[in-house]
């Protein structure tokens, strides 16, 4: 990357909101570009390459969402990190969306400045200290090898030199020609450090001519630090043991690192230096342990944890946060150690697809896995992971970003169960109708038989039947009953199990069918019998059917309160096969949803019912429940014409999503 600036790609269908975003960015290194459309920022995009895109969600023609999918689909630009911006209130269901369409982060407008410009320089400077760091750990082993080769040059000229002062007069000449034209610094000095001799090439380095560096003593164009160094090695020499060289740093116009070797001559009261510029290489090594010590720093600022592996699964580095996550404050303890250490065996084929998802994509973001911590206790973590390329696009390692969302879990859990148990009300009266006509039955079996014993007609046959009926109806209830009581528990501890779709409708069907009938509704049920059985929690489902019966119960009983013309009140049921997919349909005859607002009815705690007569959590927590099957909801509507709701799952094996739960 050199020394130009990365560049960010801003796109904002409000230009007031574009010069805004860009003034706020004006002190961050980076080249700004903007775009008013999804169309303009795609051919941004085809033109540069961009360290970060900030997207506008809501825009006209093409919004934030499609437009990231456009990107995610586009040779070489497919891992561009986004940033998705929304005038709306951020939530649960939207950050869904935006992550399945590749977001890094989400915020919501107006963004808070300090915010918005940390994450940009957090999520900038990872990108370009990533490259910088595999850029520089090759030119400094270009460099290496460059320092190397000269160092057998040298030793080359050395010998050269050395026969050459025992020449003629003719080879003197030959010699001193040489020696004042090679292209590396020669100087001869004594044990003080007073020079006698020296060529064009070392004189540059010290800063001035030949002639007038005769006599001074060289240890003092060296820079302080390194004068016990110089001294050691000038021991070495005059001792006449051996010496690997010794690296010095010389001030004087432009500061030089060198590397010195050296002879004895003259009956070995002075040495022949030998000196080769290393500054080009000391530089990028500096610049490489600068950039390393800034790559730690942001490892250990980053609030989630941060590992990086090699291409086996060994830990190599991790972060003081991931450290913390996986339960050991002795950084040795974790690095060196194997990921799968950390794996439930449960989670192990969850991660085998994390690991196959990361090597065909090259990123896998927030994904789901059970993990352990050392001291062997179990937290559900998000997972986002992504390769590690060297800039001939060569893999060398992987990076696992880490966050512990357990407490996120458990807040979800208890909103399901507030939400089911809201539910239940809802089916009081409902289930008084549904145990009230058994009970009745019961009744009037009991009425017959006395009646036929007072009047002396009771046969045993006759009594067994009413017995049986008796029964029969006792077992209904208790069905019914049981069924409530498991419905109302909390089902975030039962296992995952194999069901069918059509009898978990059905159980939601009888849980309703009297409140439908009391309300005058039709309820229709047509399912196929093609439909295979999935693997899922088949209570946490009934619950998303049951919450979508009730929203189409209440939206035409709204319809009726302002029709003056007796409607036939109707809801349909229906599940089919469709290319592998699972498709059922809750279809109403009711009030119908606005269009405005069509966008917002799966947010948390957004409700179209009147004050008091809806948690706004229905139909959130129904989308969360039908993401971890794998699947979609999709909501069609019209005003005063009803409302369709579609659930599409995946018929095939489980989904990652699912199974990483």
């Amino acid at each position: 990357m050199g020394n130009s600036f990365s560049k960010i790609l801003i796109v904002d269908d409000n230009t007031f909101y574009l010069s805004l975003l860009k003034t706020i960015l004006k002190d961050v290194e980076a080249e700004i570009f903007m775009a008013s459309s999804g169309i303009d920022a795609i051919k941004l995009i085809n033109d540069n390459d961009f360290a970060l895109a900030i997207l506008d969600i809501q825009m006209p023609e093409m919004d934030g969402f499609e437009l990231a999918g456009h990107i995610r689909n586009m040779q070489n630009r497919d891992l561009v990190p986004i940033i998705f911006l929304t005038a709306y209130f951020s939530d649960e269901i939207q950050m869904f969306k935006g992550y399945d369409n590749g977001a890094i982060d989400y915020l919501t407008k107006p963004v808070n400045k300090a915010i918005f410009i940390s994450k940009v320089k957090f999520f900038l400077e990872l990108d370009r200290q990533k490259r910088n760091l595999i850029a520089n750990k090759e030119s400094l082993q270009k460099s290496t090898a460059q320092l190397e080769e000269k160092q057998r040059e040298m030793r080359l000229q050395n010998i050269t030199l050395q026969k050459a002062q025992n020449e003629t007069n003719e080879s003197r000449k030959k010699y001193i020609k040489l020696y004042d034209f090679a292209p590396s610094g020669y100087f001869t000095i004594n044990r003080t450090g007073k020079i006698f001799e020296i060529n064009r090439k070392a004189a540059k380095m010290f800063g001035d001519e030949p002639a007038n560096l005769i006599g001074k003593n060289f240890k003092t164009y060296i820079a302080s630090d390194m004068l016990a160094d110089t001294n050691d090695f000038l021991s070495l020499v005059f001792s006449n043991k051996s010496s690997v060289g010794c690296e010095l740093k010389l001030n004087g116009e432009r500061t030089y690192y060198v590397f010195l070797e050296g002879a004895l001559t003259d009956n070995k009261q002075k040495c022949l230096l030998s000196m080769v510029d290393i500054t080009e290489r000391k530089e990028t090594q500096i610049a490489l342990n600068e950039s390393e010590k800034l790559y730690h720093s942001l490892l250990k600022t980053s609030p989630d944890g941060i590992i990086l592996t090699d291409l086996k699964g060994k830990i190599i580095e991790a972060s003081d946060i991931a450290i913390d996550l996986l339960g050991n404050k002795i950084r040795s303890n974790i690095e060196g150690l194997h990921f799968l250490r950390f794996i439930p065996e449960q989670s192990r084929e969850s991660l085998t697809k994390i690991y196959e998802a990361t090597l065909r994509d090259g990123l896998v973001q927030n994904l789901e896995l059970k993990l352990n911590r050392l001291d062997k206790t179990e937290f559900t973590g998000e997972i986002s992971s992504s390769q590690i390329k060297s800039s001939s696009g060569q893999l060398k390692a992987f990076m696992v970003v880490i966050r512990d969302i357990s407490e996120r879990k458990l807040f979800e859990k208890q909103l399901r169960h507030s939400e089911r148990m809201a539910g239940i009300g809802e089916l009081a009266t409902g289930m008084a109708h549904e145990i009230n006509q058994p009970l009745n039955t019961i009744s009037l079996s009991i009425d017959n038989i006395i009646f036929a014993l007072d009047n002396n007609t009771i046969t045993e046959t006759y009594l067994r039947t009413k017995i049986n009926k008796v029964f029969d109806n006792i077992t209904r209830i208790k069905k019914i009953i049981d069924h409530v009581r498991t419905f109302s528990r909390d089902q975030d501890d039962f296992i995952q199990v194999s069901f069918d779709i059509n009898n978990s409708i059905k159980n939601c069907i009888s849980m309703v069918t009297e409140q439908m009938d009391h309300k005058e509704i039709n309820l229709i049920f047509k399912y196929s019998d093609e439909i295979p059985a999935i693997t899922g929690n088949n209570y946490r489902f009934e619950q998303v059917i049951l919450n979508l019966l009730i929203n189409a119960k209440d939206a035409i009983e709204e319809k009726k309160k302002g029709d003056r013309n007796n409607h036939k009140k109707k809801i349909e049921i229906s599940t089919s096969l469709t290319d592998k997919t699972i498709v059922m349909e809750i279809k109403d005859n009711g009030i119908g949803i606005k269009p405005e607002v069509i966008d917002k009815v799966l947010l948390p705690f957004y409700t179209t019912k009147a004050p008091g007569q809806g948690t706004g959590l229905g139909l959130s927590i129904s989308y969360g429940i039908i993401k971890e099957l794998g699947g979609e909801i999709e909501i069609e509507s019209k005003p005063n014409i009803g409302t369709t709701v579609l659930i599409k799952i995946p018929a095939n094996e489980p989904s990652t999503k699912k199974q990483l739960q």
